[in-house]
């Protein structure tokens, strides 16, 4: 009959059309009679939505003050890679003089309270690694906090007394101060410019491991 035909179309036409593959495709899920030879074709319409990820800036943008509290965890390899400096102050006496009135009182403060050093290290270890705090000011303590670290290496080679020329021994004190200042002055222009400064060869990648997202 007219109307079995026109079902059979309407069945056929369903299974042609894509089904939830496509969210704007409709599925056909009853089809009806009447005894007026009109069908009634009831269709569902799946529709797939789909939460896309927000993009953020907070772990590559240091904002507001968090930009000069960034900063501050670099005092304390500055104050103990200073002895490094020494050749070159000797070389250059302004350069020595200019280290005394920028680190100066910081040395003295550091110095008077005791186990300074230790105290540091673990108020930084800590802090990193509160989920509280933002993300690129917990960076920043962790990588000063390995920058200070990387400084002990030096100075066991130095304690193992091994004779070496004078002009060997200023030259890998001179590197490793240069090094130093160059990975803290790198750092204090990336922060202040709301950088994350976390181009540092190891140490960079490194700190970020260590205190995850």
């Amino acid at each position: 009959t007219r109307s079995t035909m026109i079902v059979a179309y309407a069945t056929l036409l369903g299974l042609l059309l894509p089904g939830q593959g496509n969210c704007f495709s409709p599925s056909i899920s009853s089809i009806s009679g009447t005894s007026t030879g009109a069908i009634t074709i009831q269709a569902n319409h799946a529709v797939t939505r789909t939460n896309l990820p927000m993009s953020s800036n907070s772990n590559s943008e240091i904002e507001g003050p968090d930009r000069v509290l960034s900063c501050l965890p670099y005092l304390i390899p500055l104050i103990d890679g200073d002895r490094y400096g020494r050749f070159l102050f000797y070389a250059v006496p302004a350069l020595g003089q200019v280290d005394f009135l920028l680190l100066g009182p910081f040395k003295a403060i550091y110095s008077s309270i005791p186990f300074a050093q230790f105290i540091a290290f673990i108020a930084l270890s800590t802090l990193s690694r509160n989920p509280d705090l933002p993300r690129p000011l917990r960076f920043n303590m962790q990588q000063a906090l390995l920058l200070d670290i990387a400084l002990i290496f030096p100075s066991l080679l130095g304690q193992l007394q091994i004779p070496l020329p004078g002009v060997l021994a200023a030259s890998g004190s001179n590197f490793v101060y240069l090094a130093m200042v160059a990975s803290v002055g790198y750092s204090l222009v990336s922060n202040l410019t709301g950088k994350v400064p976390d181009k540092i060869p190891i140490v960079s990648e490194a700190a970020g491991s260590s205190i995850g997202f």
